[in-house]
């Protein structure tokens, strides 16, 4: 996949004021995919201008009722009820694991490989021997 928001991108959006979007995929609804979907909202007016503009594509989460009021309230496109469907989804270039600390190393290692950006909420793993397969 290629980098459709990379440094050139960025450069040439600051010098001309325009920005490329960027699709996310969250994986998390509960605070910590919250805190992170509000900064997302937000980059435009704490950053200008913006080297990318967060375009909400999908949330998921393991509880079906839950996720997908949660893609409603926060302006999420879709929800998927496996973190797996980020990975597959084409339109999301930046991978965001706002999940539980034990769930922090497999889905990171499979959006990188997948190409995709990666955002992780601390700790990165749950040991050093985990956060070192992340690498």
């Amino acid at each position: 996949m290629p980098d459709e928001v990379g440094f050139i991108t960025m450069a040439g959006a600051r010098a001309t004021g325009e920005a490329p979007e960027i699709g996310v995929g969250m994986m998390g609804y509960a605070f910590m995919g919250k805190a992170h979907t509000n900064a997302f909202k937000k980059l435009p007016y704490m950053v200008y201008p913006p080297p990318a503009i967060p375009k909400l594509i999908a949330i998921a989460g393991r509880n079906e009722e839950s996720v997908k009021e949660a893609a409603k309230r926060y302006g999420y496109a879709t929800y998927y009820t496996d973190w797996k469907q980020l990975i597959l989804d084409d339109r999301i270039q930046l991978f965001d694991n706002g999940g539980p600390n034990d769930a922090h190393a497999e889905p990171c290692i499979a959006a990188a490989r997948a190409g995709k950006h990666i955002l992780c909420e601390k700790p990165q793993a749950r040991h050093a021997k985990e956060a070192a397969k992340m690498l």
